[in-house]
């Protein structure tokens, strides 16, 4: 027997004013939620979250040191120094907001992100920092001293306007003016126009966040990882804890687990989703995650293979068993009525 946390950001829609029609076909995820327990949890945000389950702490109550942690990941040749990611975006001008998109919303080769690194490294060097583009989405500012600043992770801004989330803190104004000029050099990079010939979103900001030092010691509650993003791919090996891509399905991971194993499984890419409001992306997921996944956990916790499972999702926490099978009275409902605790 094992024991299952599987986290999912992006399975409850962003809106609660579904029909019927907008909703697949979900059975089995639909029972598995009427016979588990269900109560909130204390991380709303998706990187909080993900801390909270490899147990990492705040740095200085400042940022989580994200940044310091996939470095790792892209390039483990420098850890010393303060890190802080710098990822390129797209700001669409929108009336008085600016939206931010990710890279899920447009194309951004190594050729293209060399030369819009090369664009601003002077720039950042007259502030004292050294920037690193070792993968195309995500990027880096090394510096000497953690300055006295919070951040917002880009996963809690993407499809939204920027402004509730700059910087906060006695050094706001100050990246508030480098994150200006970083605009207006971007802007000008002639590698934008080209951009804009080619009928692609340019690259006209950096996303600054996650700033911190490289953790002294590391640890991990879990025996084994799936996932499909960098954070839980770096802490996994900072923590010398066993790693993979999510297979096709749960069959898989049940062939390969061990007695007693406690295995975290995050898949992390339908939350684009419900940060762009797609209702067609979104019930493609769901019919891929009720096909793939939630008709054989079912049959999993039935048979006593998985022992527990926790299902964690947007603010809230399910908790499940073969035990909970016993509970007949508890009839499946529309996923709609989860949305609201």
């Amino acid at each position: 027997m094992a024991n299952l946390c599987l986290f999912i950001p992006g399975l409850l829609f962003p809106s609660a004013n579904l029909s019927k029609q907008d909703i697949p076909a979900i059975p089995a995820l639909e029972r598995l939620l009427a016979i588990a327990s269900r109560k909130k949890h204390n991380y709303f945000q998706f990187v909080d979250l993900l801390a909270g389950l490899f147990e990492l702490q705040h740095e200085d109550a400042g940022d989580l040191p994200i940044a310091a942690i996939t470095h790792q990941l892209d390039d483990d040749f420098e850890s010393e120094g303060v890190w802080m990611r710098a990822d390129p975006v797209h700001l669409l001008a929108d009336q008085h907001q600016l939206i931010l998109l990710d890279q899920t919303m447009f194309e951004l080769d190594q050729h293209d992100a060399l030369v819009l690194a090369s664009d601003v490294r002077n720039l950042l060097a007259d502030y004292g920092m050294v920037l690193e583009a070792p993968v195309t989405n995500r990027w880096y500012l090394r510096m000497n001293e953690l300055p006295q600043l919070a951040t917002t992770p880009i996963h809690e801004v993407t499809g939204r306007d920027i402004h509730p989330y700059l910087p906060t803190g006695p050094e706001r104004n100050h990246w508030a003016k480098l994150m200006n000029e970083l605009q207006m050099c971007l802007h000008a990079s002639p590698l934008n126009e080209i951009r804009r010939q080619r009928g692609e979103l340019e690259i006209n900001s950096l996303w600054l966040w996650g700033c911190g030092r490289l953790p002294d010691s590391f640890s991990s509650p879990w025996s084994m990882v799936y996932c499909d993003e960098e954070i839980s791919r770096s802490c996994a090996v900072l923590a010398d804890t066993s790693y993979d891509d999510p297979p096709d399905s749960i069959e898989q991971i049940m062939k390969e687990a061990l007695f007693g194993e406690d295995i975290l499984l995050v898949l992390s890419f339908g939350q684009r989703h419900r940060r762009y409001h797609d209702l067609a992306g979104w019930q493609d997921f769901i019919s891929y995650l009720e096909s793939c996944w939630f008709t054989g956990l079912l049959d999993y916790l039935d048979s006593g293979v998985i022992e527990k499972l926790t299902l964690l999702t947007e603010g809230q926490v399910f908790r499940a068993s073969k035990t909970s099978f016993y509970k007949f009275w508890k009839r499946p409902r529309s996923i709609v009525s989860y949305y609201r605790y």
